[in-house]
């Protein structure tokens, strides 16, 4: 069977799991990273070549009513709220076509892989593998048990939880043992309306937790203790007014950060958006928050192996930004400048 042509992208490349800029080239035979070389070559793109994100917590299920009044948030996504009620009348195309638009728009706008929680069961598991068929994204479905029940579908890569004051406890340990029994993930919202949940969250010892924007000093100390990575949505958090998450002194503690866009109805799945509001409002670190959004994000998922860097053997899950575009043109730093201010129009070529 013959190889796919290679591929070679020219100008800085984003390198490594340090985010090094370096001057050279990328190879890209049958979809992976062959080499990666400081040497001028007739390429086919020429500009600043980084990896593409990874939306490490979305719910793309309510795509279909968005920006909805400000309301409090249990009013908005806590149980019998506005998006329950929508998600209950709105019908299934409806919601489909929402969902596959907002899949378009994150593959479009430079995210490669997400985690999404899944409301509805079986069937909302269902409607996300349909709409994500034949899109160039990695999903990783998190799912919720119908009522009654403690299994999700066998095809899910983990169970999503809401806030554990959402659920009898009971119910949610064993629909935790069953998720454990098959294989997959535990994810958990803790954190966001207070910080009343989150030390029965951690009691469930899952894999990550989302939110954590209400955790104090005691709280962020714990998690990172347990070793467990905490994914942050804070244009979310800001349109809830629930308070922004800590993550300058989730970084000190050395608490692995990821990064999610959070409900589509407040917030657009757009990466860029996230990355500017992080570098400009809560953390001065671009290489920081540049690793929080692709490698990290890559961790959260299990995907860190395959993609999330540019490296030989990995998965050319890339991007490339035009340098000299009039946003652009000017920066002193190609990292600096892809953190705090590229946006979907400044991409070239999406792999």
């Amino acid at each position: 069977m013959p190889q796919a042509r290679e591929i070679l992208l020219q100008g800085t490349i984003i390198y490594g799991d340090d985010f090094t800029p370096a001057d050279g080239y990328i190879s890209i035979r049958d979809g992976i990273i062959r080499e990666f070389g400081s040497e001028h070559v007739d390429a086919d793109y020429d500009g600043i070549v980084c990896p593409r994100f990874v939306n490490a917590h979305v719910h793309v299920g309510d795509s279909a009513f968005k920006d909805p009044p400000f309301l409090p948030l249990s009013e908005l996504v806590g149980p019998g709220g506005l998006k329950a009620r929508m998600l209950a009348q709105t019908p299934r195309a409806v919601l489909l076509e929402g969902m596959r638009r907002s899949l378009q728009q994150m593959a479009a706008s430079g995210t490669c892989a997400f985690a999404d929680f899944r409301e509805g069961g079986a069937e909302g598991v269902s409607m996300l593998e349909e709409a994500v068929r034949g899109l160039p994204l990695l999903a990783r479905i998190l799912g919720r048990p119908g009522p009654g029940q403690t299994n999700i579908p066998e095809s899910c890569w983990g169970l999503g939880i809401s806030s554990t004051r959402d659920h009898d406890p009971d119910q949610l340990k064993a629909t935790v043992a069953a998720a454990r029994k098959a294989g997959q993930a535990v994810g958990v919202h803790a954190g966001e309306a207070g910080n009343d949940d989150i030390g029965d969250a951690l009691a469930l010892h899952p894999d990550f937790l989302v939110h954590m924007n209400r955790a104090d000093e005691a709280d962020l100390r714990d998690v990172a203790h347990s070793c467990l990575p905490v994914v942050v949505c804070p244009r979310s958090n800001l349109v809830t007014g629930v308070g922004l998450p800590n993550v300058n002194r989730m970084v000190e503690l050395g608490i692995t950060i990821a990064v999610g866009t959070d409900n589509v109805m407040m917030n657009s799945p757009d990466i860029f958006e996230e990355m500017h509001f992080i570098s400009k409002a809560l953390l001065h670190d671009d290489r920081q928050v540049f690793k929080m959004c692709t490698l990290n994000g890559a961790k959260v998922t299990g995907l860190d192996q395959r993609l999330g860097s540019i490296q030989e053997g990995k998965e050319a899950r890339v991007m490339v930004l035009d340098k000299i575009s009039n946003n652009m043109w000017g920066s002193m730093s190609p990292l600096s400048s892809i953190v705090r201010r590229a946006g979907p129009s400044d991409i070239i070529a999406i792999f």
